[in-house]
């Protein structure tokens, strides 16, 4: 079943100087592109859980007809993530790690995917600790 970005709210936490612990779970998370409309959309092709430690690699497959990127963004507004603009019917990766909790987004950074066509899809990392 697909669901739509807009109604997607994923789960996640911001990255943090712990950069040599380990990862408590390290997966891949798989977005699709939808863009045939007004409002352009990233929609997760898998369950998504993102948990305080968790390193997770976002596998964009652009299944739409136009170039888009894909920006992972913290709560405080810094690019904690980054995927080059991809074409049409191919695919680009970015792993991130989280170290804490909180709300974070993707974004598409290309024209005016994000300004025009509200590209973005928010996301919460948990901490299962608390």
């Amino acid at each position: 079943m697909r669901r739509s970005a807009a109604a997607l709210l994923l789960v996640v936490a911001a990255c943090g100087s712990n950069s040599g612990a380990e990862a408590e779970r390290s997966y891949a998370i798989g977005l699709e592109v939808e863009d045939d409309g007004e409002r352009y959309r990233y929609v997760a092709t898998d369950p998504v859980d993102i948990r305080v430690g968790d390193e997770v690699t976002f596998e964009l497959d652009n299944t739409g007809t136009l170039i888009h990127d894909l920006q992972v963004v913290d709560p405080d507004g810094n690019r904690v993530g980054y995927a080059e603009p991809t074409a049409p019917g191919a695919v680009a990766s970015v792993t991130v790690r989280f170290d804490g909790a909180g709300f974070f987004r993707l974004d598409c950074l290309v024209d005016d995917h994000l300004t025009e066509h509200e590209m973005q899809t928010f996301f919460e990392v948990t901490d299962p600790s608390t």
